[in-house]
């Protein structure tokens, strides 16, 4: 489970800097995302959050190992990756709505940077031309995902 940690618009900032989301945004827009975050820690084995539940929000791991898993077909847990610093898990859900497709849990004491899907609309609505420079790189980041998905994919059936 997430905790909430009070932080300052300059320590979220320098956060972002350090994850893939801080190349190519000016300090402005920089200074403008992080008014949509907050910070929260989770302690080892804590989930982040559990596959199938219904919480529409993304992390940029700032610190610690975040471990991404999926149950199988037979209910035994998988893991697909382990998520570290200046990555992101999650962003499906403020995307879709959907369920989660699977958990991730802290490996070791994390923090992050939490958005919202609540917070991602309004930062589009209030902000268009940087909403529009995120959701870019959200898709960007998807389709690179999905490309290695189907690389291992193709591997596994071609494995067995």
């Amino acid at each position: 489970m997430l905790h909430h940690v009070i932080s300052s618009v300059q320590e979220r900032i320098a956060m972002i800097e350090k994850s893939q989301w801080g190349e190519g945004l000016a300090r402005e827009e920089m200074e403008r995302f992080a008014q949509y975050l907050y910070v929260a820690k989770a302690q080892p084995n804590e989930p982040i959050f559990n596959e199938g539940a219904i919480e529409p929000y993304m992390c940029f791991v700032a610190e610690g190992l975040v471990r991404v898993t999926k149950g199988d077909s037979k209910k035994n847990i998988k893991t697909i990756c382990d998520i570290g610093p200046g990555r992101t898990v999650g962003e499906m859900s403020i995307i879709d709505g959907l369920p989660r497709s699977a958990s991730a849990i802290a490996v070791n004491e994390t923090v992050v940077l939490v958005l919202t899907k609540e917070n991602f609309e309004l930062l589009i609505n209030d902000n268009p031309k940087l909403g529009i420079a995120l959701f870019q790189k959200l898709a960007q980041m998807i389709s690179h995902r999905l490309r290695v998905s189907d690389w291992m994919l193709v591997e596994y059936i071609y494995e067995s």
